[in-house]
């Protein structure tokens, strides 16, 4: 999400009716006025090229780019639970408290997704290669020059704000790239690209727990910072954009900001984040208050990771069979059960290690299926630029949600320690899958309208009826 690159798609499909309606949810327009737009508004064949996808060949080896990146960047970000449960072990620095420690995984995690918009228009000017090498500079210098922090501030604006702002470098040129080379396998490309952060996760949690408990944290943190540097050239190496035009760079668009369905996509990012990073990072800790060592806390935290690795594929599978929508959907109804049902009651390790993996495999579904999610949304070529200002929210949200989560454990170091955390996730997952069916409804509007318009040329002219999308509760078409 090069200089042509679907991330900096701010500019209209050119042959676009410049006349046609922004869509919005509306009771205006009649479906005769609706038809005529789309009449109106295909694409030229002069685009033929970008929209001729391989769904293959060199797009197995940007797969395995993407994968890279996702592994050294959100998979090592997760990393953070066990320097967390560290930190508030052991006082590392002075005048730090439980609130500073899960502002600063927070800030590592949403600061760069803020951020987002002036990424896109850095990514837009340099291009996709240049962005990323960028990122991993960045990146590296933050864990490095953590390992040497004495003070919290230093900590705050290296492996909080820089590290973050690395991570964004890096990761979101990639997310627009995916689209471009796969069609009718985008949902099991996107699922197995995004299984890297689980493999990432997985190496740095377990990798990284040993050399902080031989070598101490600022060990770890220059193991983990030379160890995704050299990691990440390889992806450099391989990422390729197939989009050929020139595309005006954009912070914002003022069409996707008028969807319906950019703010559906906003709720869904929000409320999911609330429960996505409280389990991310928060298990290590959890698994503690049980009476268990920092070594099997950290075990826990890896079979999130674990689970990420073998269910995100799945989930793609799933996507690929019912749609991303759905799939998403029945994934997140599945978080909100188990976390009701498991991490509530649980007070033993083999039930922290089943709901980590089961958890890790189903809550990052948000990362494999919002690439073709948002493709169905806003076209391939505004897909990039819807990205980075949803961003923005999920950002935000995913600041907030460690320090929520630490507000709501009680000062008991017993096992009921974080059971408002435990519910407060709950009822975020549930909160999500609402969200999600809400967004099925209205893509199944918004296609009534479209007919035979491919979603990735983009539907975006369409206006839907607000009382339209309740004609499909009980619509079981796959979306």
């Amino acid at each position: 999400m090069p200089h042509t690159n679907a991330m900096t798609g701010a500019q209209d499909v050119a042959s676009q009716n410049p006349t046609a309606l922004p869509e919005k949810v509306a009771d205006q327009p009649s479906p005769e006025n609706s038809s005529s737009d789309i009449e109106k508004s295909p694409v030229s064949s002069s685009d033929d090229d970008e929209f001729q996808i391989p769904d293959g060949g060199y797009g197995w080896l940007v797969v395995l780019a993407v994968f890279l990146i996702n592994a050294n960047t959100w998979g090592a970000n997760s990393g953070f639970s066990i320097y967390l449960a560290h930190y508030l072990e052991d006082g590392t620095f002075s005048g730090g408290d439980k609130y500073d420690y899960a502002l600063i995984g927070g800030m590592s995690f949403g600061i760069g997704l803020i951020l987002a918009p002036g990424v896109n228009v850095l990514h837009g000017y340099i291009g996709t290669k240049p962005t990323i090498m960028l990122g991993a500079c960045v990146q590296f210098a933050a864990l490095m020059m953590a390992s040497f922090a004495v003070n919290l501030w230093q900590l705050y604006m290296t492996q909080g704000v820089l590290q973050s702002l690395g991570m964004a470098l890096i990761a979101l040129p990639g997310f627009g790239i995916l689209p471009q080379w796969f069609k009718k396998r985008r949902d099991i490309a996107s699922a197995i690209a995004a299984g890297g952060s689980g493999v990432g996760g997985t190496m740095y949690n377990l990798a990284m727990q040993k050399v902080l408990e031989k070598r101490g944290v600022f060990w770890a943190l220059r193991a983990q910072s030379i160890l995704i540097f050299g990691l990440l050239w390889i992806a450099i190496a391989l990422i390729r954009s197939r989009m050929k035009k020139s595309i005006t760079v954009s912070i914002y668009d003022m069409e996707v900001l008028r969807s319906a369905g950019f703010w559906i996509l906003v709720m869904y990012c929000i409320v999911c984040m609330f429960g996505y990073v409280i389990v991310l990072y928060d298990m290590a800790a959890v698994t503690k208050t049980l009476g268990y060592s920092a070594y099997q806390g950290s075990i826990a935290a890896a079979m999130v990771q674990v689970g990420s690795f073998f269910g995100r594929p799945i989930v793609g599978l799933l996507a690929q069979k019912v749609g991303a929508v759905t799939a998403s959907f029945i994934a997140y109804v599945f978080c909100a059960i188990f976390t009701f049902s498991m991490w509530i009651p649980a007070r033993n390790l083999p039930t922290m290690y089943a709901y980590c993996i089961l958890m890790g495999g189903l809550m990052g579904t948000i990362f494999a299926t919002m690439p073709p999610i948002s493709s169905k949304l806003f076209g391939l070529r505004k897909t990039a630029t819807a990205y980075s200002m949803a961003w923005i929210f999920l950002g935000s949200a995913g600041l907030c949600s460690p320090v929520i989560g630490l507000a709501l454990k009680t000062d008991s170091n017993g096992p009921t320690a974080y059971l408002p955390c435990s519910i407060f996730a709950g009822c975020a997952f549930a909160a999500t899958a609402v969200v999600l069916f809400i967004m099925r409804l209205y893509l199944l509007a918004r296609m009534d309208l479209a007919g035979d318009l491919d979603a990735d040329v983009g539907h975006m002219h369409l206006t839907v009826p607000l009382h339209k999308p309740l004609n499909h509760v009980f619509d079981f078409t796959l979306v």
